[in-house]
């Protein structure tokens, strides 16, 4: 059984792939640089923020804020911030409505955005970058299991 976080970010791409212009290039954990023939696209990864845990409460449940950077890839020409930007929004309207429900309804927080510009010459890409916070809680010893 695959861990929260695991399902978190599955839960994410999964989402993004069927709402955003970027359709089926949605690349999660993705080592390897995108190339121009493949924009626009979007980098779900963990933040490296992580994780924060809050201890158990009476109840045994554990909270979770799980950090997670979306980046949304475009290639880098005269109309870079405007595409990643638009990117970026149709992002925000999967993700940020109340009824977005990975792990559960109304976890999923939008609390950083920038634009990057990554590589040089012919694989220059821009991106909007996204902070997401996606809180779930978790019994003590069963990390697989978000609720």
């Amino acid at each position: 059984m695959a861990n929260s976080q695991q399902t978190i970010l599955e839960g994410v791409r999964d989402a993004l792939i069927d709402e955003t212009d970027a359709g089926a290039r949605v690349f999660l954990d993705r080592p390897d640089r995108l190339q121009l023939s493949e924009l626009p696209a979007l980098l779900v990864q963990e933040s490296p923020e992580g994780e924060v845990i809050e201890p158990a409460t009476v109840s045994g449940l554990e909270q979770r804020v799980f950090s997670i950077v979306v980046q949304c890839a475009v290639a880098h020409n005269d109309t870079y911030a405007s595409g990643a930007r638009e990117l970026g929004a149709q992002v925000e309207r999967v993700l940020g409505v109340p009824s977005f429900a990975v792990p559960k309804a109304g976890r999923t927080r939008i609390s950083a955005s920038r634009i990057v510009i990554d590589g040089d010459g012919e694989t220059t890409t821009a991106a909007r970058e996204q902070l997401w916070r996606i809180t779930y809680f978790t019994r003590r010893g069963a990390p697989e299991t978000a609720s």
